[in-house]
């Protein structure tokens, strides 16, 4: 059975608040705002995670699982806070992803120890098609 939106609202602030992070750091759109804020609709006993700018449905996931709807939520949060800080601690003639990346893995850890590997291996099929390259920042 699926959980209402206001109830996935509670878990993220829930996590959010665990990992000392401001309650509302994420908050759930049910609907379109039209500028490609990810909102999630429930259809057919179906969690869907959909980006749309506009108008335009450019990316949907749907799941039935509550804790990879979380995962999509808190990594998409997750990947935010990482580039401020890569951007906050930048080191000239380095891919910074080198730095986000590893946050991204130690923000994820604290939201769910549960989500490290599903994390790393994200991070690892990013680096397969794009690797990293210090050359791009000299």
């Amino acid at each position: 059975m699926l959980i209402s939106i206001d109830e996935i609202q509670k878990e993220v602030d829930e996590m959010i608040l665990r990992s000392g992070f401001p309650r509302h750091s994420v908050n759930i759109c049910s609907s379109p705002i039209g500028d490609g804020t990810p909102y999630i609709s429930l259809e057919n006993n179906t969690y869907n995670y959909i980006y749309s700018e506009r108008g335009y449905e450019f990316s949907r996931k749907v799941t039935k699982s509550l804790d990879k709807l979380l995962y999509w939520i808190i990594s998409e949060f997750s990947y935010r806070i990482a580039f401020q800080y890569e951007l906050d601690h930048r080191i000239k003639g380095r891919d910074g992803r080198r730095i986000a990346f590893p946050k991204f893995i130690e923000i994820m850890a604290n939201m769910n120890p549960a989500w490290v590997s599903e994390a790393q291996c994200e991070i690892q099929k990013i680096l397969t098609e794009t690797p990293y390259d210090d050359s791009l920042y000299t």
